[in-house]
């Protein structure tokens, strides 16, 4: 492609919404804004040099402006939406005998140095100041309840002060370690002070994540504990607490789904997930621990009893091309699995034993989740009722009836889920399906006891599509029996389907389910037509045959369920890949020589006014058309060197093109919000990361958070926001799921539209990151990452091809792959 045509893109794009950013009455008027230095010395030097504008029209109409007065205002109304993201996000896993909601008198001892030393965000572009953050005894003490004060000084200030857990920089120098408090540094004084603060023990337990660093685990050595398994420590600690207390409350702040089989193991009464906390989040903890707010919030990730039981585990680490030359080149990672992740995999293998395709003896779907994909419970009970569903032409309508039962007011998450038939012609031509996928959701408002809201869930027809690389080559629709349920999680969701196919315990199911629950469409022909088609009118066909390991060793195997026992991944060429000669080909890297000259010679006529158009300006094109005939005649009035200078400097930066009057942006990263720490200057509102938000289930909540960060663009002057990041959860140690949505494609796409829209409407340009297939931290510069077509295009390229569909999204960051 050549480099004009690149240019043009990003012209484009800026060009139409930098409303944001550019004053225009008869001619421009500057507004400065002061910068921060900043460690990028090409930034700095246009943040110095560069003013910031608004966008009027020439009769003096702003294009984006604030809804807020003042920034108190503002800010105010950002810590209120920080908390209640986790007011909703929240997930309630254990609640045994109604041990929460606690009264909000209670005297309580809060254990673990998490307790002192939360985890509010991650690592990297998703840190938050925790200087700023409110801390747990505040929000305990908010709530009313009276924590013991000695406790919290010992890992505070005294000798539990000398344990914290590690992370790596944001460079990823160093690891993770837990480093918890060893029981032998517990003084007798703090033993003692156990007996006045006894009616209940609030266990902390935290886990991190960052940038440039996956998370630690030796699946070698499984004496010793991974990273997101209790440390030897931990364990003494719960040990020592349930001995001590008849009340045992564990809150798990963790965004990376942890092995927590020690809360049945240590009869924990109650436990809640509360991932990480952005800003002010903490004080939601202790309304939900009192009461004041009933948890809504439902996983978003499979939590198993060993979460390197994912077939994805097989091939997640270090892995080297060991006849590679190719700088940054020579480390690769092969996702074998194909489609079975998180859920996809627990609940298809799941139904293959139920069904009789898979022995019982090689799967036990009891022994390997405890908590299912969408799980979440509440201190109320509901009911569901009159299911229904009515077909349209393009939609299938989901309605049920949700009646709040029991004493409380709550909100209750609806989620819809679609089984497609898996047919001879998928075996055939290698097409995965998994026996449940998501496809569509709600949330109810807040019910009192006693109230009934109806909620409709619209499912496109266009979710029944598969993508067939081997056969048609495009998406089909299979021949056979749809099964579309409403239900609480994936599983209970499996249920109903295998209920409404006429099975039940008898033939190995855990739970009987509700086949009243379930609605069976059929598809009497296979359809290779209707989904061929792109909205652009574009053929939809093949794009990632190079992409496929296959390509390069046509004997390779994806797991399939027609065989989950042969087609168990192994780790490829067991880590050390020796490439054919085609790959090593294919591995090199074109670069351009020192005028900036495409290594095909091609070159367009720079620095030229057309004559058809006369001399542009870049205001000129606000609300035109993709396709104008004008961004050609803008384009060639730019100087070649200019253009250049343009791409080359475009980190945390974009440098003025005078020649077209297009001002120079400041732009800033922060998947959690406009962030200061790899840019200094300044910073915005840290929000609840990503996998709390999509915790949410909360489309509307989302959205109205991503309108917030498009307020805090207009006051602190940044232009491109460096997110949200959408990534798919792989496995439970990717060192970023923090800032990624969920295992789920579908969830994430719709979360991230939201986000996207949100933002937009007041005028920052998004980067949706990081596209693509950079679901891990090891490698990630570099990394010649391997999937099939249709993982590609179902598990990974989802949630972005959502995010710009349904949100518009108007800018993307690339991955470093």
């Amino acid at each position: 492609m050549k480099a004009g045509k690149t240019i043009i893109r990003i012209l484009r794009i800026l060009g139409g919404i930098f409303t944001g950013i550019i004053t225009v009455l008869s001619t421009v008027a500057l507004v400065a804004i002061p910068i921060a230095s900043s460690i990028f010395a090409q930034t700095l030097n246009v943040t110095l040099g560069q003013k910031n504008y608004k966008i009027v029209d020439s009769e003096g109409t702003q294009y984006f402006e604030s809804d807020y007065t003042s920034t108190e205002a503002l800010i105010s109304h950002e810590e209120d939406m920080c908390e209640t993201i986790l007011d909703e996000g929240i997930v309630l896993l254990k609640n045994e005998e109604n041990t929460l909601p606690l009264n909000g008198t209670e005297k309580v001892s809060v254990f673990g140095q998490d307790s002192v030393d939360l985890v509010y965000g991650g690592t990297g572009a998703g840190s938050v100041n925790t200087a700023t953050a409110i801390r747990l005894d505040k929000s305990l003490e908010r709530a009313g309840l009276t924590q013991n004060p000695v406790l919290w000084d010992f890992y505070e200030t005294g000798e539990g002060s000398a344990y914290r857990k590690q992370v790596p920089s944001v460079t990823g120098q160093g690891g993770f370690a837990v480093n918890e408090v060893p029981q032998e540094v517990y003084t007798d004084e703090v033993k003692a002070s156990y007996a006045e603060y006894s009616d209940a023990a609030v266990v902390v337990i935290g886990r991190s994540g960052g940038e440039s660093s996956d998370l630690s685990f030796d699946k070698e050595n499984k004496d010793e504990a991974h990273y997101l398994e209790l440390s030897k420590e931990e364990r003494d600690m719960m040990k020592e607490v349930c001995r001590e207390f008849d009340k045992v409350i564990v809150i798990i702040n963790s965004s990376n789904p942890m092995e927590l089989g020690f809360i049945d193991e240590f009869d924990v009464d109650a436990c809640l997930w509360i991932g990480a906390l952005g800003q002010t989040g903490a004080y939601a903890v202790g309304d939900v621990l009192t009461g004041e707010t009933n948890p809504s919030g439902g996983l978003v990730d499979t939590y198993a009893y060993d979460v390197l039981s994912a077939p994805a585990m097989e091939n997640f680490g270090d892995y080297t091309i060991t006849n590679s030359q190719v700088d940054a080149g020579n480390k690769y990672m092969v996702y074998a699995e194909g489609i079975y992740v998180g859920y996809r995999y627990y609940e298809t293998r799941y139904e293959d034993v139920v069904l009789g395709n898979e022995s019982a003896e090689n799967y036990n779907y009891v022994d390997e989740v405890q908590f299912p994909f969408g799980y979440g419970l509440s201190y109320t009970e509901f009911t569901w009722s009159d299911y229904h569903v009515e077909e349209t032409e393009d939609t299938f309508d989901v309605s049920v009836t949700v009646t709040n039962t029991g004493k409380m007011a709550g909100k209750e998450i609806v989620q819809v889920y679609m089984q497609s038939p898996y047919t001879d012609y998928d075996r055939e031509n290698h097409i995965e399906k998994a026996s449940v996928e998501l496809v569509g959701f709600d949330k109810t408002e807040e019910l009192e006891p006693g109230a009934s809201e109806t909620v409709v869930v619209s499912v496109d027809k266009e979710e029944m599509k598969s993508y067939d690389a081997d056969g048609y080559g495009t998406y089909i629709v299979d021949a056979g029996d749809y099964y579309l349920t409403a239900a609480e999680d994936a599983h209970e969701a499996l249920n109903n389907i295998l209920a409404a196919k006429g099975k039940s315990v008898s033939d190995g199911m855990d739970a009987e389910g509700n086949a009243s629950m379930a609605y069976r469409y059929t598809q009497e022909e296979l359809d290779a037509q209707t989904y061929a088609l792109a909205s652009t009118g574009n053929t939809i066909s093949n794009q990632f045959e190079a992409a496929d390991i296959c390509y390069y060793d046509p004997e390779f195997t994806y797991l399939s369920r027609s065989d989950w026992e042969g087609t168990w991944p192994q780790t490829y060429q067991n880590g050390a890949m020796t490439a054919p000669a085609e790959l090593l080909a294919d591995l090199e890297i074109s670069v351009s020589d020192e005028t900036g000259s495409s290594s095909s010679g091609e070159t367009e006529e720079q620095g030229v006014i057309s004559e058809e158009y006369g001399e542009l300006s870049v205001v000129d094109m606000i609300g035109a058309d993709y396709e104008d005939e004008r961004w050609e005649a803008l384009l060639s009035q730019i100087p070649e060197e200019d253009l250049w200078d343009f791409v080359r400097m475009g980190g945390y930066a974009t440098i003025p093109l005078e020649s077209i009057n297009i001002p120079g942006t400041l732009d800033k990263d922060g998947p959690a919000g406009i962030s200061s720490t790899l840019m200094g200057g300044v910073g915005c509102m840290a929000y609840p990361p990503e996998v709390v938000l999509a915790s949410t289930w909360n489309v509307e909540l989302v959205e109205e958070m991503g309108r917030l960060v498009g307020e805090d663009s207009l006051y602190s002057g940044v232009s491109i926001w460096y997110a949200p990041a959408m990534n798919t959860h792989r496995t439970a140690f990717s060192g970023r799921n923090f800032e990624y949505y969920s295992e789920d494609s579908f969830l994430a796409g719709k979360m991230g539209a939201a986000e996207v829209r949100g933002a937009q409407e007041k005028g920052v340009i998004v980067t949706i990151k990081h596209f693509a297939v950079n679901d891990q931290e090891t490698n990630r510069t570099g990394g010649a990452m391997f999937a099939n077509e249709q993982s590609i295009r179902e598990i990974y390229l989802r949630a972005f091809e959502t995010t710009v569909r349904e949100g518009d999204a108007n800018g993307v960051m690339t991955s470093m792959n």
